[in-house]
């Protein structure tokens, strides 16, 4: 039987809904887009003529019955974030209320809270391995006639194109504590369910009694939707590989005092005029960033960060780093006479470091090579790693004209290029300077940006040591990162246009994955 897949694509690019408890429904899931398929089934042009009215055919009838005993074995989860993160807005309207004596009408103002939705970045989907002919065609008729998901204002075009799927059906979820995103399912006999709920508030005519207040004070009266024939069931993403780490190997070389933030990129500058002076005619381009016309650029070369002495409290062999130490990052391409020749230039007998001649010089210790696949400790059982820039991130370009769907370009987007731009020989981009489609490349791996803010610093060479002149005025900033499934979780990776001086290096922060 052929594949069958339900793509959910909404124009306005915002998913409203509500749960029972009227709080703010995340994402849409197979219960909503089951009551949907029974609404269109119903009234639209599927539908067959009965006694009282429009029923369900009996074609239509077996199809969804088919979708009750055949959960979706996979899923197309797109990235999303809430619209509204703070208290919600409030709706007003007039309710007609009857109170003594009874003949009275009143109207009473009420309060209900305004879901603002969720903001998607591409579609939602569902994915059945195998279905009859039938069903699919059933369900070819049904969607067309499917006008939202969620609330009216939540308007949706369902389709049966294919969907690239991102969750997988968890097969044995544990009972005490499941993995994966929970996703309400419905089971046997929700059709019928919800056909006895629709004949119990429509059917009927009410008399001049039964409609009149049955009590001292009464108001307009709902019935809830059933849920007996609801479950839920779990989705996870699949084991994908661990990523490559842009840098695989550095070289710690300590210092004999520590650094200020303010005068790392200048230092860190030193440091690379002086291991291109040992280095002579031979340095290669991984370590002086220019290369021969025509020769294919790697996306990271050598680059040199510092490293406080608190940061290098795990990595004390030799030396504890009182002082911190200079970190020399080497690509995880880097040929292997490049680093033979940064290895012979850093034994070179030079004690100092002299970066002006009316600032005193560093003294610097006997070099010491460290693996960065596992730099960082791993974070806690039950906690949750994100990134942080250690010091201000600098743009490697200016704004973009926006994009239709993605919006504005911002700090947000200046982060996602830049990491984009760290991970450029593993993501899949077009040629050309299309920034926006890096930004998505990075949006699909699951890469979210929670927090930024602008420094407000005028002395930009404390950032960065040259900037482009494309980009204009040189404004740093600070972000908070989500990697995806770009950054490994004990990586020592920088990003940004200084990232291969001193600049943009990212620090972790674990939180409880409860909050």
């Amino acid at each position: 039987m052929p594949q069958l897949t339900i793509r959910a694509h909404f124009p306005l690019g915002v998913f409203q809904g509500h749960e029972k408890d009227g709080s703010p429904s995340r994402l849409p899931d197979t219960a909503r887009l089951y009551s949907a398929l029974v609404n269109a089934a119903g009234q639209g042009t599927a539908a067959e003529k009965g006694d009282d009215g429009l029923q369900i055919s009996a074609g239509s009838a077996r199809a969804l019955g088919w979708i009750e005993n055949h959960p979706p074995k996979r899923l197309m989860v797109p990235v999303s974030i809430p619209v509204q993160t703070g208290p919600r807005p409030l709706s007003y309207r007039n309710e007609g209320t009857a109170e003594k004596p009874k003949s009275v009408l009143r109207l009473r103002k009420t309060s209900t809270e305004i879901s603002g939705g969720t903001a998607l970045l591409g579609d939602f989907g569902w994915c059945w391995d195998d279905a009859p002919t039938e069903v699919r065609e059933a369900l070819e008729r049904l969607c067309p006639d499917v006008s939202c998901l969620g609330e009216t204002d939540s308007p949706v075009v369902l389709t049966l194109d294919p969907i690239e799927s991102t969750h997988e059906l968890v097969s044995e979820a544990s009972q005490l504590r499941p993995r994966g995103t929970p996703v309400r399912t419905p089971h046997e006999g929700r059709l019928e369910e919800l056909e006895r709920a629709w004949d119990e508030e429509h059917r009927k005519i009410p008399s001049v009694k039964d409609d009149r207040p049955m009590e001292s004070s009464d108001g307009p009266r709902t019935r809830p939707i059933p849920t007996g024939s609801l479950g839920t069931l779990y989705y996870e993403r699949p084991e994908s590989p661990p990523p490559e780490d842009p840098w695989t190997f550095a070289r710690l070389v300590p210092t004999d005092r520590a650094l200020t933030a303010k005068n790392v990129v200048s230092w860190c500058v030193a440091f690379h005029r002086m291991l291109i002076a040992l280095l002579g005619n031979a340095a290669p381009a991984s370590v002086t960033g220019h290369y021969a016309p025509g020769a294919p650029r790697p996306a990271n070369r050598v680059a040199i960060q510092y490293l406080p002495a608190n940061l290098l409290a795990g990595h004390s062999v030799e030396n504890d780093f009182p002082h911190g130490a200079f970190v020399l990052l080497l690509p995880r391409d880097l040929a292997s006479e490049d680093r033979e020749s940064i290895d012979e230039a850093l034994r070179t007998p030079r004690k100092r470091l002299w970066k002006r001649r009316d600032e005193e010089a560093l003294a610097l210790g006997a070099p010491f090579g460290i693996a960065l696949s596992e730099f960082w400790p791993a974070p806690p059982q039950g906690w949750h790693r994100s990134w942080r820039s250690l010091t201000g991130l600098v743009p490697e370009t200016r704004r973009q004209a926006p994009h239709p769907s993605l919006g504005r370009w911002g700090f947000e987007q200046a982060a996602l290029l830049s990491l984009g731009h760290v991970f450029r020989d593993q993501l899949d981009l077009p040629s050309g300077r299309n920034y926006w489609a890096v930004v998505e490349s990075v949006l699909a791996q699951g890469a979210r940006v929670t927090s930024t803010h602008r420094v407000p610093d005028p002395q930009t060479e404390r950032f960065a040591h040259k900037a482009p002149s494309s980009i204009g005025t040189v404004q740093p900033y600070t972000a908070v990162l989500e990697p995806g499934r770009l950054i490994s979780d004990r990586a020592l990776i920088a990003i940004g246009q200084s990232r291969h001086l001193g600049g943009g290096l990212l620090v972790p922060v674990d939180s409880p994955e409860e909050s």
